[in-house]
Order: C-alpha cells, then sequence, then structure tokens
C-alpha cells in the first residue's frame, strides 16, 4: 500500500528551521519524524511552499524537535507557521514574535510555510 507523506516547515525557539515529516493515515496527518534542515534546503525541496489543512497528531515513534526534544507543536495564529511547543499556556511564535494562548495541538489546523 502507497503512504502519502510530505514535510512541513517548523521554528525551534533556538531559531533553528527543521522539517516535520507528515503521513496521511485515513483522514488524519501524523507527525512521525522530524529533522534538521537549513534555509536553502527547505527553499530548494519546497518545503516553505507547502500547506495543510486538517487534523494533525503524532506517532508514538516521532522523536520530536532535532533541536529541543519538543514532541509537541502548534501554529500561530498570525502566521500560520508551527513552533515547538513546550507545554505552557502562554506561547510565542518562533516565525513571527506573535504571542497568544495555547489550545489543542490534537485538532483541524491550516499549516503553512515559507517566509524565513
Amino acid at each position: 500500500m502507497k503512504k502519502t507523506a510530505s514535510v512541513i516547515l517548523a521554528k525551534c525557539a533556538k531559531d533553528k528551521i527543521y522539517g516535520i515529516r507528515i503521513e496521511k493515515r485515513e483522514n488524519d496527518w501524523i507527525r512521525t519524524w522530524a529533522f534538521p534542515l537549513k534555509e536553502d534546503m527547505a527553499e530548494k525541496e519546497g518545503f516553505d511552499k507547502t500547506s495543510f489543512t486538517g487534523n494533525f497528531y503524532t506517532d508514538e515513534e516521532y522523536p520530536g524537535c532535532p533541536y529541543c526534544g519538543a514532541k509537541k507543536c502548534f501554529v500561530c495564529g498570525n502566521c500560520g507557521k508551527v513552533s515547538c511547543y513546550d507545554g505552557t499556556d502562554r506561547v510565542v511564535c518562533n516565525w513571527c514574535g506573535s504571542r497568544g494562548t495555547a489550545s489543542s495541538d490534537s485538532s483541524t489546523m491550516d499549516v503553512s510555510g515559507g517566509g524565513f
């Protein structure tokens, strides 16, 4: 059976970007793997132009952010990009600096890349 998979960009609080491999399982997107990325490679591969909508969950084997180890992430309500999430109520987007209150990362989200 052929798997549908792609990569979304995320940014760690350590100001480093990384890729999160997501795999389609039934009607949901599952985070399965994460790896360090350089901006030029992300742009070359087109990861900065991808966008997804749906339910996002984390596989038991997901290693988390390659820089800080965070297994959760959040989507910024301002720029729509993904940042590491440390589990606190207050969040700061690692891309645009917006501040807000966290909600569950296991709901329907719109995720987009780009704009290093």
